[in-house]
């Protein structure tokens, strides 16, 4: 019982962890927009900057969404699953995390 809630424990913590880790990527994409959007010459190019990084942004958002859910499905999960969801997660995440 004990090495099945330690691979669900390290599920979760790797999926906290790489949310961290997007999050922080949304703040400097965010910032790097700013700085792009001050420096911007017309109207056309502050569109493009706002454009570019929204989808950058939305992008990132829809990875910590989907770890949200895959925690979710993490927490609901019996031991019989463990594997095949680790499988899936391991899989899903970039492999920086593994």
């Amino acid at each position: 019982m004990e090495v099945i809630m330690s691979l669900k424990e390290s599920l979760q913590k790797k999926l906290e962890t790489q949310s961290e880790y997007w999050s922080k990527q949304i703040d400097s994409l965010r910032a790097e927009a700013d700085e792009k959007m001050a420096k911007a010459k017309d109207d056309q190019a502050e569109a493009e900057i706002q454009r570019e990084f929204s989808e950058r942004i939305q992008a990132v958002e829809d990875h910590i969404e989907t770890a949200r859910s895959k925690l979710g499905e993490l927490k609901d999960s019996g031991e019989d699953q463990l594997e095949d969801l680790k499988k899936r997660i391991d899989e899903w995440l970039p492999s920086n995390t593994n």
